[in-house]
């Protein structure tokens, strides 16, 4: 029979994962967004040829888009102060929908959003961040994302302003529902007296973001920016964006064979920046152009994977892999309840560590759960792989960073196992670091490591954590020398480490 806290324990990972998933989510839902002034286009390699050669950026019609909200017709309201007036037949209804959706062509761009480094996925939102953009309009990742400066695209589109064409551009809003896009209709008696034409347009311009700038929420993943010219041809237009072009994105499988010609096509675009997206183990990553291209044309080594030491068939060795993690899960669950009032014993004693450390001046303590006190060899080994078994590990670790960060760091960490025969085994550890362009220096001043029976475990915990502390507070001379922040003298020129604290 599973217990309950058997099955908390085996259930922990899962959790722990789901928690980790919601935090990342939340962090990006929630966390300050700022524009840049880039927006991106996704095109296949023809359309990207199309574009180098001429500098002009395709506006398509409003009727070969993919959101029936703009390639199907839109009927207007219409009003008359007069009862006896039949109102609009079809044929007129028919007549507005070509001066404005057959008569409108629109350039679809992606902002570029950026998220603090603070948070875990900071590139989650940028213009060429998005996957469903490149398997729709990147050709399945074979094509390309242009990065266009915003100010001078908008600079450039603005040309095609005259006294019988409109042209618009803003952000697109997405919505669930728009029964009714229009605020303003139409009136029978001015067009009458204007023209069905010149009403349309006027219609266009009362109405434009609900028209133009609307699209179902279904499409919210674009993040679209807009282009939109209202004319009298039922044809493409174009921008001119030789002005507006600063960079270009290779998607994740550009065919390798077309970098030659791509690099001719860019000749008439000096300092272009060239960039590669990389998609690895589920994570999305821009590289420069060389690092991505000698990444991908590295071949794949052929492995020979050896036998496994467990015989048996592959169902039979799945058996005993799950076997061996059911009674890990047991063992863990009850070493948990062994080490329960130890670890808190544990985290208050390198809090009480980490409130005598937050006197240091110049430096900045944080504690973190952590099992660093335990070497790698001792580590609790995954279920089924042999060695002394450890049926549960915790710790703790305390950090001080020298202000400004990143220059030297000093670390106390504690932590505790339980063994079989409900014996615990306690280790404590003190380095120091100090950061350096070259690779980072580490010494381990201190380490300690007692075993002990489960009855002797608070008074072996008590002891083992004065020691840290004794040990921390002898290490201090020395990493305040090389911090630079003491009265015994300046601090050791570049290349020097001091080593006055020792091992103890």
């Amino acid at each position: 029979m599973t217990t309950d806290a058997q099955r908390l324990s085996s259930e922990a990972p899962s959790q722990a994962a789901l928690a980790f998933e919601s935090f990342r989510e939340f962090e990006v839902l929630h966390a300050p967004r700022t524009l840049t002034g880039n927006l991106f286009h996704y095109t296949n390699d023809r359309g990207l040829s199309g574009i180098l050669a001429s500098g002009k950026l395709r506006l398509s019609p409003y009727q070969f888009t993919n959101d029936l909200w703009e390639s199907q017709p839109h009927y207007p309201s219409f009003s008359s102060r007069s009862d006896a007036d039949p109102g609009p037949g079809m044929a007129m209804f028919e007549e507005v929908d070509r001066h404005l959706r057959l008569h409108t062509k629109v350039g679809c761009l992606t902002q570029d959003v950026t998220l603090p480094k603070t948070v875990a996925n900071p590139e989650a939102l940028r213009g060429w961040a998005h996957l469903a953009l490149w398997a729709h309009y990147g050709d399945g990742h074979q094509g390309v994302c242009l990065k266009l400066d915003r100010d001078r695209l908008i600079e450039s589109f603005l040309q095609h302003s005259g006294p019988a064409s409109l042209t618009f551009h803003g952000p697109v809003r997405y919505l669930s529902g728009q029964h009714s896009p229009a605020i303003v209709g139409l009136d029978l008696e001015q067009v009458e007296e204007f023209g069905i034409d010149a009403v349309s347009l006027a219609y266009a311009e009362a109405n434009r973001e609900q028209l133009f700038f609307r699209k179902h929420i279904d499409w919210n993943s674009e993040t679209e920016y807009r282009l939109v010219v209202l004319n009298q041809s039922v044809d493409y237009d174009y921008v001119d964006i030789r002005g507006a072009l600063t960079g270009i994105v290779l998607g994740h499988a550009f065919p390798p064979e077309k970098v030659a010609g791509l690099l001719a096509a860019l000749e008439p675009y000096p300092g272009i920046e060239v960039e590669r997206v990389r998609f690895f183990n589920r994570g999305f990553y821009v590289l420069p152009f060389e690092d991505a291209v000698e990444r991908a044309v590295q071949p794949v080594p052929q492995v020979e994977w050896p036998a496994a030491r467990r015989k048996g068939s592959l169902g039979e060795r799945l058996r005993a892999l799950r076997s061996a993690e059911a009674e890990d899960d047991a063992r863990t669950a009850a070493g948990s309840l062994v080490a329960e009032g130890h670890v808190k014993a544990l985290g208050a004693g390198i809090e009480e560590l980490a409130r005598e450390l937050s006197s240091w001046p110049g430096t900045e303590v944080e504690t973190h759960p952590q099992s660093t006190a335990i070497p790698p060899g001792e580590h609790k080994a995954r279920p089924g792989v042999p060695g002394k078994a450890v049926n549960y590990q915790h710790g703790f670790m305390c950090v001080l960073e020298n202000l400004p960060k990143y220059s030297h760091t000093l670390l106390a960490a504690a932590a505790l196992q339980v063994l079989d025969g409900q014996r615990l085994r306690f280790h404590c550890v003190v380095r120091t670091e100090r950061w350096l362009p070259d690779g980072n220096e580490i010494v381990e001043h201190w380490r300690a490591r007692q075993e002990c029976s489960e009855n002797d475990a608070a008074q072996a915990l008590a002891s083992i954590l004065s020691d840290l502390a004794d040990q921390v507070r002898a290490v201090r001379a020395g990493f305040d020398r090389a911090r630079g922040n003491s009265a015994e003298g300046p601090r050791p020129p570049s290349g020097q480490v001091d080593h006055s604290a020792g091992q103890a």
